[in-house]
Protein backbone atom coordinates (compact mmCIF):
# COMPACT_ATOMS: atom_id res chain seq x y z
CA UNK A 1 0.00 0.00 0.00
CA UNK A 2 2.93 2.35 0.91
CA UNK A 3 3.66 2.20 -3.54
CA UNK A 4 0.50 3.90 -4.03
CA UNK A 5 0.61 6.50 -1.30
CA UNK A 6 3.73 7.72 -3.19
CA UNK A 7 2.98 6.62 -6.80
CA UNK A 8 3.21 10.27 -8.67
CA UNK A 9 0.82 9.77 -11.94
CA UNK A 10 -2.80 10.56 -12.06
CA UNK A 11 -5.26 7.82 -13.40
CA UNK A 12 -7.84 7.63 -15.54
CA UNK A 13 -10.27 5.02 -16.87
CA UNK A 14 -11.53 4.53 -20.72
CA UNK A 15 -15.26 4.31 -20.10
CA UNK A 16 -15.63 2.55 -23.63
CA UNK A 17 -17.69 -0.36 -23.34
CA UNK A 18 -15.33 -3.61 -23.27
CA UNK A 19 -12.23 -1.38 -22.77
CA UNK A 20 -11.90 0.00 -19.40
CA UNK A 21 -8.35 0.55 -20.07
CA UNK A 22 -6.37 2.64 -17.14
CA UNK A 23 -4.25 5.22 -18.29
CA UNK A 24 -0.99 6.52 -15.85
CA UNK A 25 -0.06 10.04 -16.58
CA UNK A 26 3.25 11.04 -14.69
CA UNK A 27 2.69 13.98 -12.42
CA UNK A 28 3.18 16.35 -9.44
CA UNK A 29 -0.37 17.10 -8.75
CA UNK A 30 -3.53 15.95 -10.23
CA UNK A 31 -3.53 15.79 -13.86
CA UNK A 32 -6.14 16.84 -15.53
CA UNK A 33 -7.19 16.86 -19.73
CA UNK A 34 -6.86 20.11 -21.43
CA UNK A 35 -8.59 18.59 -24.61
CA UNK A 36 -8.44 16.61 -27.64
CA UNK A 37 -5.10 18.30 -28.22
CA UNK A 38 -3.69 16.97 -25.05
CA UNK A 39 -0.82 14.33 -26.08
CA UNK A 40 -2.05 12.03 -23.04
CA UNK A 41 -5.10 12.24 -24.23
CA UNK A 42 -5.18 8.69 -25.72
CA UNK A 43 -5.98 5.44 -25.47
CA UNK A 44 -3.50 2.78 -26.46
CA UNK A 45 -6.30 -0.40 -26.65
CA UNK A 46 -8.77 1.28 -28.40
CA UNK A 47 -6.09 3.36 -30.66
CA UNK A 48 -8.55 6.35 -30.44
CA UNK A 49 -9.39 9.22 -27.97
CA UNK A 50 -10.53 7.52 -24.98
CA UNK A 51 -14.22 8.45 -23.34
CA UNK A 52 -12.24 9.24 -19.97
CA UNK A 53 -12.89 9.57 -16.39
CA UNK A 54 -10.81 10.06 -13.24
CA UNK A 55 -10.56 6.75 -11.49
CA UNK A 56 -12.19 7.36 -7.66
CA UNK A 57 -12.37 11.16 -6.30
CA UNK A 58 -9.48 13.53 -6.23
CA UNK A 59 -7.22 13.90 -2.99
CA UNK A 60 -8.18 17.41 -2.34
CA UNK A 61 -11.86 16.18 -1.61
CA UNK A 62 -11.42 14.29 1.09
CA UNK A 63 -12.93 15.43 4.46
CA UNK A 64 -11.33 18.13 6.12
CA UNK A 65 -12.16 16.34 9.38
CA UNK A 66 -14.37 13.89 10.47
CA UNK A 67 -16.33 14.13 14.02
CA UNK A 68 -16.41 11.06 16.01
CA UNK A 69 -17.87 10.22 19.04
CA UNK A 70 -16.60 11.21 22.55
CA UNK A 71 -15.78 14.53 20.47
CA UNK A 72 -12.79 13.18 19.05
CA UNK A 73 -12.29 15.28 15.60
CA UNK A 74 -10.06 13.29 13.45
CA UNK A 75 -8.12 15.22 10.69
CA UNK A 76 -6.46 13.34 7.21
CA UNK A 77 -3.29 14.07 8.48
CA UNK A 78 -2.11 15.64 12.28
CA UNK A 79 -1.02 19.17 12.81
CA UNK A 80 2.30 19.98 13.02
CA UNK A 81 4.30 21.76 15.90
CA UNK A 82 6.64 25.04 15.27
CA UNK A 83 9.76 22.65 15.92
CA UNK A 84 8.46 19.51 13.68
CA UNK A 85 10.44 18.83 10.53
CA UNK A 86 8.47 18.83 7.63
CA UNK A 87 10.48 16.86 5.67
CA UNK A 88 10.53 13.60 7.85
CA UNK A 89 6.29 14.70 8.48
CA UNK A 90 5.56 14.45 4.86
CA UNK A 91 7.68 10.59 4.60
CA UNK A 92 5.98 9.82 7.51
CA UNK A 93 1.93 10.82 7.41
CA UNK A 94 -1.08 9.91 5.15
CA UNK A 95 -4.14 10.82 4.86
CA UNK A 96 -6.50 8.91 7.18
CA UNK A 97 -4.13 6.30 7.56
CA UNK A 98 -3.12 4.51 10.44
CA UNK A 99 -0.39 6.41 11.39
CA UNK A 100 -1.92 9.59 10.96
CA UNK A 101 -4.70 8.15 13.17
CA UNK A 102 -2.57 6.82 16.07
CA UNK A 103 -0.49 10.13 16.36
CA UNK A 104 -4.08 12.18 16.67
CA UNK A 105 -5.34 9.95 19.14
CA UNK A 106 -2.41 9.38 21.29
CA UNK A 107 -2.40 13.14 21.67
CA UNK A 108 -6.21 13.43 22.46
CA UNK A 109 -5.68 10.67 25.08
CA UNK A 110 -3.43 13.10 26.69
CA UNK A 111 -5.08 16.33 26.16
CA UNK A 112 -7.63 14.25 28.70
CA UNK A 113 -4.57 13.75 31.17
CA UNK A 114 -4.74 10.05 30.03
CA UNK A 115 -1.75 7.97 30.97
CA UNK A 116 -2.09 5.22 27.88
CA UNK A 117 1.54 4.20 28.67
CA UNK A 118 1.93 4.08 25.13
CA UNK A 119 5.46 5.95 24.14
CA UNK A 120 5.53 6.15 20.13
CA UNK A 121 8.46 7.30 18.50
CA UNK A 122 8.18 7.15 14.81
CA UNK A 123 11.33 7.68 12.57
CA UNK A 124 12.73 8.34 9.27
CA UNK A 125 15.82 7.03 7.23
CA UNK A 126 16.53 8.25 3.81
CA UNK A 127 19.00 6.40 1.88
CA UNK A 128 19.87 6.79 -2.26
CA UNK A 129 17.97 3.62 -4.22
CA UNK A 130 20.23 1.59 -6.22
CA UNK A 131 19.28 0.44 -9.53
CA UNK A 132 20.26 -3.09 -9.97
CA UNK A 133 19.69 -2.93 -14.08
CA UNK A 134 22.30 -0.60 -14.04
CA UNK A 135 23.93 -1.79 -10.78
CA UNK A 136 25.00 1.99 -9.24
CA UNK A 137 23.19 3.94 -7.42
CA UNK A 138 20.72 6.42 -8.51
CA UNK A 139 19.74 10.23 -7.59
CA UNK A 140 16.29 8.58 -6.46
CA UNK A 141 15.54 8.78 -2.52
CA UNK A 142 14.42 5.90 -0.70
CA UNK A 143 13.01 5.98 2.71
CA UNK A 144 12.19 3.57 5.86
CA UNK A 145 10.06 4.14 8.71
CA UNK A 146 10.78 2.78 12.14
CA UNK A 147 7.85 2.71 14.74
CA UNK A 148 9.29 2.12 17.99
CA UNK A 149 7.10 1.82 21.32
CA UNK A 150 8.74 1.54 24.80
CA UNK A 151 12.25 -0.02 22.80
CA UNK A 152 9.76 -2.78 20.76
CA UNK A 153 8.20 -2.33 17.79
CA UNK A 154 4.55 -1.16 17.58
CA UNK A 155 2.31 -3.55 17.88
CA UNK A 156 -0.66 -0.91 16.27
CA UNK A 157 1.02 -0.24 12.93
CA UNK A 158 3.57 -3.12 12.91
CA UNK A 159 2.23 -6.37 13.78
CA UNK A 160 1.25 -7.82 10.37
CA UNK A 161 0.04 -11.08 12.20
CA UNK A 162 -0.68 -14.97 10.09
CA UNK A 163 -3.06 -15.36 12.92
CA UNK A 164 -4.99 -14.61 15.35
CA UNK A 165 -3.61 -13.09 18.35
CA UNK A 166 -4.91 -13.58 22.11
CA UNK A 167 -5.40 -10.67 24.61
CA UNK A 168 -2.72 -11.89 26.70
CA UNK A 169 -0.45 -11.32 23.24
CA UNK A 170 -1.63 -7.43 23.32
CA UNK A 171 0.72 -5.49 24.59
CA UNK A 172 -0.36 -1.61 22.87
CA UNK A 173 -2.44 0.08 25.46
CA UNK A 174 -4.08 2.45 22.73
CA UNK A 175 -4.82 -0.79 20.49
CA UNK A 176 -6.83 -2.36 24.03
CA UNK A 177 -8.45 1.46 24.55
CA UNK A 178 -9.57 2.06 20.72
CA UNK A 179 -10.94 -1.87 20.64
CA UNK A 180 -13.73 -2.10 23.08
CA UNK A 181 -17.23 -0.89 23.81
CA UNK A 182 -18.81 1.55 26.74
CA UNK A 183 -15.51 3.29 27.46
CA UNK A 184 -14.36 7.06 27.72
CA UNK A 185 -11.62 6.43 24.91
CA UNK A 186 -13.33 4.36 22.56
CA UNK A 187 -15.56 4.58 19.58
CA UNK A 188 -17.19 1.36 18.41
CA UNK A 189 -20.52 1.08 19.26
CA UNK A 190 -20.92 -3.10 19.40
CA UNK A 191 -18.24 -5.82 20.38
CA UNK A 192 -18.54 -6.92 16.60
CA UNK A 193 -17.36 -3.45 15.26
CA UNK A 194 -14.63 -3.75 18.04
CA UNK A 195 -13.46 -7.14 17.15
CA UNK A 196 -13.16 -6.41 13.32
CA UNK A 197 -10.89 -3.42 13.88
CA UNK A 198 -8.84 -5.09 16.27
CA UNK A 199 -8.11 -7.56 13.97
CA UNK A 200 -7.79 -5.43 10.81
CA UNK A 201 -5.43 -3.30 12.83
CA UNK A 202 -3.05 -6.50 13.67
CA UNK A 203 -3.48 -8.10 10.38
CA UNK A 204 -2.34 -4.63 8.37
CA UNK A 205 0.77 -3.86 9.59
CA UNK A 206 3.54 -1.88 7.04
CA UNK A 207 4.72 1.24 6.52
CA UNK A 208 1.36 2.75 5.13
CA UNK A 209 -1.96 1.65 5.49
CA UNK A 210 -5.51 2.89 4.99
CA UNK A 211 -6.87 3.50 8.96
CA UNK A 212 -10.75 1.65 10.04
CA UNK A 213 -12.00 5.40 11.09
CA UNK A 214 -14.81 4.02 13.73
CA UNK A 215 -18.17 5.81 13.96
CA UNK A 216 -17.57 9.04 11.73
CA UNK A 217 -20.07 11.61 11.33
CA UNK A 218 -20.94 11.93 7.86
CA UNK A 219 -23.70 13.29 5.38
CA UNK A 220 -24.06 16.46 7.76
CA UNK A 221 -24.62 14.08 10.70
CA UNK A 222 -27.56 12.08 9.12
CA UNK A 223 -25.37 9.31 8.84
CA UNK A 224 -22.27 7.34 11.09
CA UNK A 225 -20.99 4.53 9.36
CA UNK A 226 -19.48 1.75 11.13
CA UNK A 227 -16.26 2.56 9.13
CA UNK A 228 -14.89 4.78 7.06
CA UNK A 229 -11.75 3.67 4.65
CA UNK A 230 -10.03 6.52 2.43
CA UNK A 231 -7.99 3.68 0.09
CA UNK A 232 -5.27 5.24 -2.28
CA UNK A 233 -5.59 4.36 -5.67
CA UNK A 234 -2.71 7.36 -6.45
CA UNK A 235 -0.81 10.30 -4.36
CA UNK A 236 -3.65 12.28 -6.13
CA UNK A 237 -6.63 10.03 -5.54
CA UNK A 238 -8.43 7.75 -3.03
CA UNK A 239 -11.43 5.67 -3.38
CA UNK A 240 -14.34 6.08 -0.39
CA UNK A 241 -15.04 3.32 0.92
CA UNK A 242 -18.01 2.53 3.78
CA UNK A 243 -18.04 -0.38 5.92
CA UNK A 244 -21.14 -1.72 7.26
CA UNK A 245 -21.35 -4.67 9.89
CA UNK A 246 -24.21 -6.24 9.62
CA UNK A 247 -26.41 -9.16 11.82
CA UNK A 248 -28.56 -11.42 9.95
CA UNK A 249 -32.27 -10.03 9.36
CA UNK A 250 -31.85 -6.76 8.25
CA UNK A 251 -34.61 -5.46 5.88
CA UNK A 252 -33.67 -5.85 2.20
CA UNK A 253 -34.79 -2.96 1.79
CA UNK A 254 -33.02 -0.67 4.11
CA UNK A 255 -30.02 -2.00 2.94
CA UNK A 256 -30.74 -1.08 -0.42
CA UNK A 257 -32.02 2.56 0.46
CA UNK A 258 -28.45 2.80 2.32
CA UNK A 259 -26.30 1.91 -0.37
CA UNK A 260 -28.08 3.86 -2.57
CA UNK A 261 -27.44 7.17 0.01
CA UNK A 262 -23.76 6.30 0.27
CA UNK A 263 -23.27 5.67 -3.27
CA UNK A 264 -24.73 8.82 -4.07
CA UNK A 265 -22.01 10.77 -1.81
CA UNK A 266 -19.13 9.05 -3.57
CA UNK A 267 -18.51 6.05 -1.11
CA UNK A 268 -18.33 2.32 -2.37
CA UNK A 269 -20.38 0.06 -0.01
CA UNK A 270 -18.41 -2.63 1.41
CA UNK A 271 -20.81 -5.04 3.98
CA UNK A 272 -19.57 -7.51 6.92
CA UNK A 273 -22.69 -9.99 7.86
CA UNK A 274 -21.73 -11.44 11.07
CA UNK A 275 -23.46 -14.97 12.25
CA UNK A 276 -22.35 -17.79 14.26
CA UNK A 277 -22.37 -20.19 11.71
CA UNK A 278 -18.68 -20.49 11.96
CA UNK A 279 -18.21 -17.26 12.03
CA UNK A 280 -14.76 -15.61 12.25
CA UNK A 281 -13.41 -11.70 12.76
CA UNK A 282 -10.17 -12.22 12.47
CA UNK A 283 -11.02 -14.07 8.57
CA UNK A 284 -13.46 -11.54 7.99
CA UNK A 285 -10.54 -8.79 8.96
CA UNK A 286 -8.44 -11.02 6.34
CA UNK A 287 -11.09 -10.73 3.49
CA UNK A 288 -11.72 -6.73 4.36
CA UNK A 289 -7.96 -6.27 4.89
CA UNK A 290 -7.16 -8.13 0.93
CA UNK A 291 -10.38 -6.69 -0.34
CA UNK A 292 -8.84 -2.92 0.19
CA UNK A 293 -5.79 -3.97 -1.58
CA UNK A 294 -7.42 -4.90 -4.47
CA UNK A 295 -9.31 -1.34 -4.85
Amino acid sequence: MKSRYDLSVTRYICDRPRCKTLIDIPSDTLYEFVGIDDSHFWCPTCEDLPYASLLGAAASQLPEKLQLPQQFVLRPVPRLDPSDDPDASNLMYRPYSKRSFLRQYLDWITLHCIDSQCDFHPSTTCFKKFDPAIQQYTNEIEYELVDQCNASSCQFLRTETLKPLSDGALSCTALKLLCSTGQSYSFCDTKDEANILRNYLLLTGGDHFPMLVPQPSILSGRKRPDFLCFVPITKFQYHSVAVLVDRPGKDPRQVDNEDAEYGGQGYTVKRILVDWNGFSYFKAARELKNWIEHQ
